[in-house]
């Protein structure tokens, strides 16, 4: 902040000097100061550079200049309008200056610099101020960054009890459809290691595994490996990510996912006002089913965006998901199975904390499935062929209890309903889970 008083600060006095200067290089110098304040940043550099060219190469017009590029990012040009400074009688302001144009462009060594010698005893006691206190924050910025430099652990389990009031999520009156007890094990681990002082990468796994005491038939096993390199690029965090997945329905196995995905996150999203931060990731996944489940194999296609916001004491987290599968269909005498959906689906979720160790969430989700290829059965030695289209409406509350800094208490319900074109494919489930997960 004291930082743009400053800038402020000299654009105002060169703005009165320059209207009393009846020439036309005062006129382009005044017309972009006006463009600065209005925030027009590339129109009042071009009043600028015109008034250097008209033969105003003043000090308050280099400074000027060396603002306007920097904030549009050319650090370059910033850093030679600046450097003009080092002689005259801003130059601890210069070399501050500089010392931020450094940082911007990934260079904390040089930074480091600049901001000593604008820290001098003999400078303006602002100027020193603001220098310190960026050798101060450069200071814990390297700590962290040679802490992060060893191998940062972290894992995770959670284990849990729930009731299920539909294994096989098909319509009320068929057969499948029954209820059951369930536990279920998650374990996840990851390794972190900052390679560059840009660079770092992440290893990840998880295991779950979820068993129900009537019908082993719809038992699930998951096994997943990842590998993630991530970029610091400004305020943004860049990544890419690769690993591999195996699927186990009972003790046969369901399917085995290889592939990409593409990352970015911030904690400043730039142009939307109502977010604290966001992300999103472009995923893309070579899918191989196993023996029996041929029909599963094609490809995965996602592109997910997320945007959190917090208001007073509630965290909002909203979500859109869209999702493709290039997958073969099931066919048998006469009757086929499309396993290729397209879903969009939106949702947004809402924690908010009644005291600093219980929290109390709800969640809402809506999504739309369309099946690329018709469904076809026979009905009454009739072919009958309609495409599959499916609406999903999901509902949840959560309460979440913390023992101590390690471990918690979750206590989740979850209600699904699912109207589709096809009615086999209706039903409702609810789903009740009480676990103990532990985070070290």
């Amino acid at each position: 902040m004291f930082r743009f008083l400053l800038v402020l600060s000299l654009l105002a006095v060169a703005g009165t000097a320059c209207a009393s200067d009846d020439t036309l290089a005062g006129q382009a110098m005044t017309a972009g100061i006006e463009q600065f304040r209005e925030g027009n940043y590339p129109l009042a550099r071009e009043h600028f550079e015109r008034s250097l060219a008209l033969g105003a190469d003043t000090p308050a017009l280099r400074y000027n200049l060396g603002v306007i590029c920097y904030k549009t990012g050319d650090y370059a040009a910033a850093r030679d309008h600046f450097s003009t400074l080092l002689n005259g009688d801003n130059q601890a302001l210069a070399r501050y200056n500089l010392g931020l144009v450094a940082l911007a462009d990934g260079r904390p060594e040089q930074a480091r610099d600049w901001f000593g010698q604008a820290a001098a005893t003999d400078a303006p006691d602002t100027v020193r101020q603001l220098a310190e206190r960026q050798l101060a924050d450069l200071a814990v910025q390297e700590d962290a960054r040679q802490q992060r430099s060893t191998l940062a652990r972290q894992g995770y389990i959670s284990a849990g009890l729930g009731y299920d009031s539909n294994m096989a999520g098909v319509p009320e009156g068929s057969p499948s459809n029954r209820g059951s007890a369930f536990a279920e094990l998650v374990a996840a681990g990851s390794l972190g290691h900052q390679a560059t002082e840009r660079w770092r990468l992440v290893w990840d796994g998880v295991l779950y595994g979820q068993d129900y005491h009537h019908g082993s038939d719809y038992d699930t096993s998951v096994l997943q490996g990842r590998v993630t390199a991530l970029q610091a690029v400004n305020l943004w965090e860049l990544g890419i990510r690769a690993g591999g997945s195996r699927a186990w329905l009972d003790s046969d196995e369901l399917e085995t996912r290889a592939g990409l995905a593409l990352l970015a996150r911030t904690d400043a999203c730039d142009g939307a006002v109502l977010l604290d931060g966001c992300s999103f990731e472009l995923a893309a996944e070579q899918v191989s089913g196993g023996p029996g489940y041929s029909a599963y194999d094609g490809q995965w296609y996602l592109f997910e965006a997320r945007g959190e916001r917090t208001i007073e004491r509630w965290f909002l987290e909203g979500f859109y998901r869209w999702e493709s599968n290039s997958r073969d269909n099931f066919s048998q005498e006469g009757y086929v199975v499309s396993v290729s959906p397209r879903h969009h689906e939106i949702g947004i979720e809402a924690i908010y904390p009644l005291r600093p160790d219980l929290l109390v969430g709800a969640e809402s989700a809506l999504r739309h499935s369309r099946y690329d290829s018709p469904h076809q059965w026979l009905e009454q030695d009739v072919l009958v062929e309609r495409r599959r289209k499916d609406t999903r409406l999901e509902l949840g509350l959560m309460a979440e209890y913390w023992l101590n800094r390690q471990w918690l208490v979750r206590n989740q319900w979850l209600y699904r309903n699912q109207d589709s074109g096809i009615d086999w494919y209706d039903y409702d489930r609810h789903t009740l889970t009480v676990s103990l997960e532990g985070v070290f």
